[in-house]
Order: C-alpha cells, then structure tokens, then sequence
C-alpha cells in the first residue's frame, strides 16, 4: 500500500470478514486535505503531461494518458494513437519551454478533476496562449488523463515570421 505523506496520516485497518478483507479509512485525514493533496499531484501531472508534449517523450504520455484519450480542438478529435504518433513525428522542441497558468481551477467530482486554465508557453521559438480544459481521472492508485481539449487565445509569435 502507497502512504502519500503530503495528506497527512491516513490510518487504513484491514478486517477480514467471511474470508474477505475490508477496508476502513480513519479520521485523521479531512476531505479538505485530500482534495488538496489530490489538487497538487494533478497539478503536478499536469505540467509533467505538457513538458513530456514539449520534449517529444511519447513514452511518458503513453503512460500518462488512458487507453481511451482523446484530444480536440480546431482540428477535430484525434485518438490516443494518433496523437502519440504525431508526438514521435514531432520530436519535440529544441528549446525550452517556459509555461505561465492563468486561471487555473480545480473541479473535483469523485473519481474525476476538471482541470480549466489558460497556458501562456513561450520559447525561443516564439509564444502561444491557449484556453484548455482536461480531465482526469482516478484509476487504482493512479491518475490518467483521459481528454485534452484547447482552444488558442491568439495566433502564436513565430521569430523569422
């Protein structure tokens, strides 16, 4: 069993009843903090998700996103597959990337977070905003992003354009 210290102490006990085990939570962990603690790893997963897009790393993503993403915008929907092999083709960017998040908020609904924000990447290459909103959700111990909608804000700032 995986302990998330950033929680708090959770106490877990096992009883087993008619030869199966139940689980009880105890009460030292409050709603408040595991919605924070959940708040902050899925904000985490977040930029990790959008630097392993910037860098090409296909393999993260695969990881991160579940076997039924999807992401769309302007161009349509495109599948997990598809979008994975965009990503390889890509091979990512050659220069750092640098993210500002405007209106960042968290909409929780059990196994599930809204996430809604406004990404202002820049690079050497130039500049974009786009209005995205994600959904992730909780599977075993783990959270996936299963869809990715974005919009851009303004046409992007090219050097050499």
């Amino acid at each position: 069993m995986k302990i998330d210290n950033r929680a708090g102490v959770i106490l877990v006990a096992a009883v087993f009843v008619g030869g199966a085990a139940v689980f009880t939570q105890g009460q030292n962990a409050s709603p408040a903090s595991k919605v924070a603690a959940d708040r902050e790893t899925v904000r985490e997963l977040n930029e990790k998700c959008l630097h392993a897009y910037d860098i090409g790393d296909a393999k993260t993503l695969d990881q991160m996103e579940g076997d039924d993403f999807t992401i769309s915008g302007e161009f349509g929907e495109v599948t997990k597959q598809q979008h994975l092999a965009r990503v390889r083709e890509s091979g990512g960017v050659s220069s750092p990337v640098i993210r500002k998040f405007d209106n960042q908020q968290f909409r929780f609904y059990g196994d599930a977070v809204l996430v809604t924000e406004v990404d202002r990447a820049s690079s050497t290459g130039g500049s974009s905003a786009y209005a995205s909103t994600t959904l992730w959700v909780r599977q075993a111990d783990t959270w996936k992003l299963v869809h990715l909608h974005y919009s851009e804000l303004k046409k992007a700032t090219r050097k050499g354009q």
